[in-house]
């Protein structure tokens, strides 16, 4: 899998990341109980979630550390470093 520049890094995550997706909703996005998430919406400062959960979908939001200065170009290490926090907090 390639992660060279996408043309539509929303399609990339959600097609490539959706395990990432999962660990970030439910350490930061307030659904512990998640059982998948894909995003709606990518910025410079975070991502929007579509968040299954037992009681049916509901939104979330999870920020980056910090914003993405060089957006979209910079998101990739934003995102592997958001999901990197995910894991290391649902461990």
């Amino acid at each position: 899998m390639s992660h060279d520049r996408h043309a539509d890094p929303l399609q990339h995550i959600n097609t490539e990341h959706g395990d990432e997706l999962l660990a970030a909703a439910q350490a930061f996005g307030g659904h512990p109980d998640a059982t998948s998430a894909r995003a709606e919406r990518v910025d410079p400062t975070g991502i929007d979630l579509v968040v299954e959960t037992p009681r049916g979908p509901v939104s979330a939001r999870v920020d980056f550390a910090a914003p993405v200065r060089d957006y979209p170009d910079g998101l990739r290490v934003a995102f592997v470093e958001l999901t990197t926090r995910a894991r290391a907090t649902l461990t």
